[in-house]
Order: structure tokens, then sequence, then C-alpha cells
């Protein structure tokens, strides 16, 4: 590896990172630490960086400051100057990390606040069944007990093996697409859906499923497509017209 200092540039987010972690060779530490000697911007950064992360984004920012040819050993920064430029970096860091994780996360949160575990009529038939007696598949029985108790990925199991011997339960298809909306599974529940748009099933169900699928998958455009597409009757249209306004950019 050549050597870090080759025009006495600061130091990158990475080669911080890996001073921090003793990833480098002696020979690489050695010249790590008589760098933080000249430089008290590099020595300020590698005493806080246990305590923070770096993103890409810095550490090209970082690199941009190599550029800067800082006064060598024996003439100092004044204090307050050094203090003033930590705190910038910092500022500048924590922004952008804010910005990157809102917008990672907008899709999830707009997600949330609108996903509700579809509830078909095969729960209110699971206690009709219990009452009067009628026999129910015991795959399906399972998979609709772990559904109702929120363990969609339990009930997924049974799902998929019942759906193998009756594919031709469109009823069971969507109950299989919201809890694979519940276990964060959104490219499959996209797949089980797109296919079962020919079907008898309820088109209301499938659609509002269907946006919040491509929302999950964070394809807010796609989301939003579909919602100026579908006319959603009822409480939904409601639901749908305050979506419609969320994903707004």
């Amino acid at each position: 590896m050549k050597s870090f200092f080759k025009e006495r540039r600061c130091l990158s987010a990475r080669e911080l990172q890996r001073y921090a972690n003793h990833e480098l060779s002696p020979r690489q530490a050695h010249e790590v630490e008589a760098h933080l000697l000249d430089c008290p911007l590099c020595a300020a950064a590698a005493e806080g960086y246990t305590d923070h992360s770096f993103s890409a984004a810095d550490e090209a920012a970082l690199e941009e400051l190599g550029a800067i040819h800082f006064p060598a050993r024996g003439r100092s920064f004044p204090r307050v100057w050094m203090n003033q430029a930590a705190a910038v970096l910092l500022i500048v860091a924590g922004a952008y990390a804010l910005w990157q994780y809102e917008s990672a996360t907008r899709h999830q949160a707009i997600f949330a606040a609108y996903y509700e575990p579809l509830q078909p009529a095969y729960l209110s038939l699971r206690s009709a069944a219990i009452v009067t007696g009628t026999t129910m598949d015991a795959g399906l029985k399972a998979a609709l007990q772990l559904y109702d108790q929120g363990d969609f990925k339990g009930s997924l199991v049974f799902l998929e093996r019942y759906l193998n011997e009756h594919p031709e339960d469109v009823q069971a298809g969507l109950l299989m697409a919201s809890a694979l909306l519940g276990d964060w599974q959104p490219e499959r529940a996209i797949n089980i859906l797109h296919q079962m748009e020919e079907t008898t099933v309820e088109k209301g169900d499938l659609y509002w499923l269907l946006v919040l699928a491509h929302i999950q998958n964070d394809e807010l455009g796609t989301a939003m497509a579909l919602l100026n597409q579908t006319a959603f009757q009822g409480a939904r249209a409601e639901k749908a017209a305050h979506l419609e306004a969320e994903l707004e950019p």
C-alpha cells in the first residue's frame, strides 16, 4: 500500500476507520500517528472517531479537505479555530447523516402508518367453524391462528403449503400477500397480487395491498400512479386521499 501522506493530505474517513479498528500494518499505523502529531484537525477527528461513524459521502468531503495544506509541525492552530473547524465538520456530517436516514426511512414510515393486516372473511369463518363444529383444513386453521396473533412468518409456512394444494383459493392468496407485507417481503407480495388481478378476489383489497407493497419496496412513484388509477370506496377512499397527499414530492 502506498504511503498515506503523499503531499501531506488529510486522512480519509476510511483511513481513520481502519486506524481506529486496528486494521493497519505497524508501518501504516506509525505513519498515521506521525501525521496526527502534525495535523490537529485529523487528531481531533481520530479522537472522536470511536463515537461517530462516517458514510462514503462524508469520506469524499474529507478527501476534498486533503487538498488543503495545513501548517507543519511547530506551527499550531489557534485553539478557537480548531474547535470551530471540528464543530463545522461534525454539523455537516450529522446533517448529511440525518438527511440520508430520513430519505431511507420515509417509505418505511409511510407504510407503517397505513398498513393494517387484512382481516379477510376467513377469520370470522374460522370462529363460526369452531362454534358449529364445521371442519376446516388443519393447515389453513393453523395459518389463521398465527396470522391473527401477528406471527406472519409462522403463518406463511402453512399458507404456502395450503395454497400449493388449493391454488384456486383467492382469499388465501390475498391473506398470504398481507402476511408477506407483515413479514416485510414486498417483492413476493407484489408478484402474488399481480397474479391475482384476473381472479374474482375483491379488487379494493388487492389494489390497496399492491399500493402498500410498492411503498414498502420504496417505489413511491409506482404507488402514486396506482392510487390515481384506482377508485377506492368508502373509508378506504379517504385513506387513499391522505396517502396520496403524503406521497406528493
